[in-house]
């Protein structure tokens, strides 16, 4: 298929599944040739790849990511990071960045992370293991700026 009828296609399958539920690839092709677009099964799941769409409780749906700032892309909200004890981290920042800091610490998938919470300035990250914590805060350490 050209690009101007994959793009027509994906379209329309965003089109169908914001209308309800769709819950099998066949329903989903059967909707679009009511729209006058032919496809196949290989198709079909490359486009449905493509766009995001998981299959949740029975029936496809668009998974839409929740947006993260890179921890990297905090840098410069970053004050710094101390232990506070065998599992757990403090991770200091500018006031009202804690939220987004711990989302970006969760979304990197570091190992031994088990959770954050954030307050205005200050992120209580807990973790697995000691070499685990000094690991996070030596990642926090090395992206913060130097005075």
């Amino acid at each position: 298929m050209s690009p101007p009828q994959t793009s027509v296609r994906r379209s329309t399958i965003r089109h169908i599944l914001a209308g309800g539920p769709v819950h099998s690839q066949e329903e989903l092709a059967a909707r679009l040739s009511e729209h006058g677009l032919e496809t196949t099964q290989s198709m079909l799941s490359r486009d449905l790849r493509a766009l995001g769409v998981a299959k949740r409780a029975g029936a496809y749906e668009l998974v839409v990511e929740e947006r993260v700032t890179p921890l990297e892309g905090l840098a410069a909200l970053l004050r710094g990071a101390r232990l506070a004890g065998e599992h757990l981290v403090c991770v200091f920042s500018e006031p009202g960045a804690a939220s987004a800091v711990a989302r970006a610490l969760e979304a990197e998938n570091l190992a031994g992370l088990v959770g954050t919470v954030a307050g205005d300035d200050t992120v209580f990250v807990a973790v697995e293991s000691a070499p685990e914590g000094a690991a996070l805060m030596a990642r926090v350490l090395f992206l913060s700026p130097t005075d």
